[in-house]
């Protein structure tokens, strides 16, 4: 019967791989909190663009 899990090398690159995969969702997923939770509304809003008309 052949070995299964993460008792091969095939399972603890595996592991490796899906841990990696899960760290950098956290610090995503962080950073987005961190996003959201800064004044409401203004990421909605579009930047002032009078200067860059007023140049014509």
């Amino acid at each position: 019967m052949p070995r299964r899990g993460r008792s091969t090398t095939v399972g603890k690159f595996a592991k490796f791989h899906h841990d990696r995969r899960v760290s950098e969702i956290r610090v995503l997923g962080e950073l987005l909190r961190r996003e959201g939770q800064g004044e409401p509304g203004a990421a909605a809003q579009p930047p002032d663009v009078r200067g860059v008309s007023a140049v014509r």
